[in-house]
């Protein structure tokens, strides 16, 4: 079994909530919504299986480790961070190609994790997410059997 990201509206949906492409496209490519980077504020996650655990790593950086907020509720694991850019009033941006962004990402978790032994750590603006499996779903070695 392997983790599942679960269907989330796209931010487009989410942020504007746009009924058609048209509407879509008549404010698409406004120099406001370009250039404070909403279509882009969910991060990436790599999902790694290994023999004993799985990991969710998800690159957020610039942010502190209490920023993030972890959640499990029965197998739905949700991390969320809201954060919001500080505007100072008396400075005005000549190029302004990222901000800080609040973020959601839900994962359904499989039952054969142990949920009571969930780690995370935030480390060089990588938040790793470790997920052991129960000791029975840990494949064991083959082995010949021998007769008596």
């Amino acid at each position: 079994m392997t983790l599942v990201r679960m269907y989330q509206p796209s931010e487009m949906q989410r942020a504007f909530g746009y009924r058609n492409l048209s509407e879509l496209m008549n404010n698409f490519l406004t120099e406001e919504k370009v250039c404070n980077n909403q279509f882009f504020a969910i991060p990436p996650a790599n999902i790694i299986e290994s023999k004993f655990d799985f990991r969710i790593e998800l690159v957020a950086p610039g942010f502190e480790k209490s920023d993030f907020k972890i959640d499990l509720d029965i197998q739905l694991l949700t991390i969320s961070l809201e954060k919001n850019a500080v505007e100072n009033s008396e400075e005005k941006f000549n190029l302004k190609e990222y901000s800080f962004n609040s973020f959601n990402r839900s994962f359904r978790i499989p039952e054969k994790i142990n949920t009571d032994k969930i780690n995370a750590i935030y480390k060089n603006g990588v938040l790793q997410i470790i997920l052991p499996k129960k000791e029975d779903a840990i494949e064991k070695p083959s082995r010949e059997i021998k007769i008596s």
